[in-house]
């Protein structure tokens, strides 16, 4: 989905409160980052919730550090929760495209 050196931007930044304890640094709803790192990773609120190991995409970002585990493992941001910036972009400029053409 994401690769290093990519550059994305959050857009999702509803944090359960189980995250916002854990993290010392969370993205910026909207802001561009560039992806340092790309592995599985197990979603915190579910983990510390109920136990399940519900593993999907996480991504680490430069600028941005958190605690690690007690393996020495950082916590990383799920990858659903951001949208490349290149997609944006394109997004955007078909939306524009469409505009003009409603317009015309």
């Amino acid at each position: 989905m994401f690769s290093v050196g990519q550059k994305v931007v959050l857009v999702d930044d509803a944090w359960p409160e189980t995250v916002r304890q854990i993290y010392l640094q969370l993205p910026v709803l909207e802001t561009v980052y560039v992806v340092r790192a790309v592995r599985v990773g197990v979603r915190a609120d579910e983990l510390i919730m109920d136990m399940r190991r519900v593993l999907e995409q996480s991504l680490l970002l430069v600028g941005l550090y958190n605690p690690t585990n007690k393996l020495g493992v950082e916590a990383g941001f799920a990858a659903s929760r951001f949208r490349a910036l290149d997609e944006l972009k394109l997004e955007a400029s078909e939306a524009k495209s469409e505009e003009k053409e409603t317009v015309a």
